[in-house]
């Protein structure tokens, strides 16, 4: 099996994970509708964080979605 093959596999395996878990969340904010008329929801500093569950989703998706970027520049300097 070449490098590409087993970099493409890998970067499918992680989008339908990603997929899942971005399913599993919930919704926190008024989502697209609340963008488009301004939803004032948006809360940076507020004093009560993620925990548990919903903690290790947030970053299993932050660093899942470094992995595909990386995994997408391999296979394009890998096929050139």
């Amino acid at each position: 099996m070449t490098i590409q093959l087993i970099t493409s596999i890998v970067l499918m395996l992680i989008s339908i994970f990603i997929i899942i878990i971005s399913l599993m969340m919930s919704p926190d904010s008024n989502g697209f509708s609340g963008a488009l008329v301004g939803s004032g929801d948006l809360e940076l500093f507020k004093s009560n964080k993620e925990r548990g569950v919903k903690k290790f989703m947030k970053w299993a998706m932050f660093f899942m979605g470094i992995i595909t970027m990386s995994l997408a520049l391999v296979i394009n300097f890998v096929a050139k």
